[in-house]
């Protein structure tokens, strides 16, 4: 009797639905309202796999865009098959060097590779996943044999676009392309490819080509094409509001510096952002000698051992010896950092590959929210900013050394497709 009237008071002063634990019942099931089906069949190679070349992918509007996957395979280098040649793990992403996109007769907005692949690792449910989504980005390859090897020699890349995410808990619905007239246009840069593959003095030729290069597209198309918007509404009159998974980011911002000579203290004035609700920022550090050497060592980043986050002088983030570092961890599935490989030169031609932790920073200007299914969505508002000062102030963990700040800046963001186009509203 007591349980029950307690269970009867709490009912009684706790706003919320009834939901029955018992019996299956409309409270607790979802069902799809039009039947879809999903395949993985259409592919399209690239236009060029020469090293420092560029690609554009179209897609054309024909239903549900999900999503975007690059296939890449380097060749067997001639000589001696490999010798004198390594690749850390993760080599495919870095191949990359700039990602654009337009979605019909939209604006032409990029991100870089090192901004993809920290997109891609960061959406990610768990640290499993997270890790193989690097591994499928390439194996590392530093003896012959691994050259030898043709597994070894291809990487599948995502590409994250403001569209999806490879997240299944929260992640994104398909882009409705039935209210586009224009195509979906991708371009893929290709960097300098001695800017990825090591080579040590009398190595063999670094490739300058790829041996094969395609996109494979998801797409998701309606059972019945009468229940697509485009067939149900005259778009040139109405407008539909399509939700960003995340949101959207504008091409990251770098600004190197020399840490402090006592105490690798820095402060950077971190500018162009764009006007709007920002509500978080991804930062992470490079360091210059890992490029430019004979030893290349991409996505290898390095977090600071204390920072400070600051909008027209309020701070909004103060993190001392790392704590920034545990925050990080409560505030999402994963922890900001993966295991990467350090590429070493030991006894040329050879090479080690050592684990490391390669960390960035996010600073969360949003009160966290979790979503649980595929297809939610949720707008939570950050810092609005325009015309703001921006400072990050903090240590690094070697003093008097050079750095490369990296900054990308995410701001709310929505679709607003009408007239067979689709442009971004902040």
């Amino acid at each position: 009797m007591q349980a029950e009237i307690a269970l009867n008071v709490q009912q009684s002063i706790r706003p919320g639905e009834c939901v029955d634990t018992f019996y299956n019942g409309k409270e607790n099931n979802l069902k799809q309202c039009h039947a879809t089906v999903l395949d993985n069949r259409f592919f399209q190679g690239l236009q060029s796999l020469s090293s420092n070349s560029s690609s554009t992918i179209t897609f054309n509007p024909n239903e549900g865009l999900a999503e975007v996957i690059l296939t890449i395979q380097l060749p067997q280098p001639t000589g001696g098959g490999g010798v004198g040649l390594a690749v850390p793990l993760g080599w495919g992403y870095n191949i990359l060097r700039r990602i654009g996109y337009r979605y019909g007769s939209s604006q032409l907005y990029y991100i870089t590779a090192a901004q993809n692949l920290i997109q891609t690792l960061s959406l990610c449910e768990d640290s499993g996943k997270k890790q193989q989504m690097l591994f499928l980005g390439g194996q590392a390859m530093t003896s012959v044999a691994d050259w030898a090897d043709p597994v070894k020699r291809t990487a599948y890349v995502y590409l994250r676009l403001p569209h999806s995410s490879p997240a299944l808990s929260g992640g994104a619905l398909p882009f409705c392309s039935d209210v586009l007239t224009a195509p979906i246009q991708l371009q893929l840069d290709l960097t300098d490819f001695t800017q990825v593959i090591s080579a040590q003095a009398g190595s063999d030729p670094v490739p300058t080509a790829l041996s094969s290069g395609s996109v494979n597209f998801s797409q998701v198309t309606m059972q019945d094409a009468g229940n697509l918007v485009a067939r149900r509404f005259d778009m040139s009159k109405h407008a539909l509001t399509i939700p960003l998974p995340e949101g959207w980011t504008q091409e990251e911002v770098t600004f190197p510096f020399t840490a402090g000579a006592s105490d690798g203290n820095f402060s950077l004035s971190l500018t162009g952002c764009k006007a709007g609700d920002l509500k978080k920022l991804r930062v992470w550090f490079t360091s210059p000698a890992d490029t430019s050497g004979t030893v290349k060592n991409g996505a290898i980043y390095y977090p600071p051992s204390s920072v400070r986050f600051a909008i027209n002088g309020l701070i909004y983030l103060d993190s001392q010896s790392g704590s920034y570092l545990l925050s990080n961890v409560i505030r999402r599935r994963t922890p900001p950092s993966v295991t990467a490989s350090y590429l070493a030169s030991v006894a040329p031609p050879a090479y080690t590959a050592t684990p490391v932790a390669s960390t960035w920073v996010e600073i969360d200007l949003a009160t966290p929210f979790a979503l649980g299914n595929t297809g939610e969505s949720y707008l939570g508002h950050g810092v609005p900013c325009m015309n703001s000062v921006l400072n990050l102030t903090g240590n690094m963990p070697v003093p008097g050394q050079t750095y490369v700040c990296h900054c990308e800046f995410v701001l709310n963001c929505s679709w607003m497709a009408s007239r067979g186009s689709a442009e971004f509203v902040f």
